[in-house]
């Protein structure tokens, strides 16, 4: 901060010392601001997680009663249960390795 004292009579170094003690006080300053900004968007990203996770979750389940609904369908159609639930089953974990394969072109072109 700056004030009107005149430093004419002050030791080369008293003025010195006396900068040097300013730079250090911004700097903390600026140091202190931040951790606060670090702080407040670490929360925010901590919020967003939770509400994403839900997220995902949901569609986890979504995705489990799909394949139910689509191995019943297939059971209906008079195909043995375990041969309906081990087709749906496959080409899950086929769709889940493509994702995880190419994800990144996914991401891409997304």
């Amino acid at each position: 901060m700056t004030s009107n004292v005149d430093h004419r009579d002050e030791q080369p170094k008293e003025l010195i010392s006396g900068a040097l003690n300013d730079a250090r006080d911004l700097v903390i300053a600026e140091i202190d601001k931040w951790k606060a900004e670090a702080i407040s968007e670490l929360k925010n990203v901590g919020e967003q997680l939770k509400i994403a996770s839900a997220g995902f979750l949901i569609l986890a389940v979504a995705a489990g009663l799909f394949g139910a609904a689509i191995a019943l369908g297939l059971v209906a159609l008079r195909l043995p249960a375990w041969a309906a639930f081990g087709i749906v089953a496959i080409v899950f974990g086929a769709l889940g390795v493509v994702f995880l394969k190419y994800r990144r072109t996914i991401a891409r072109a997304i």
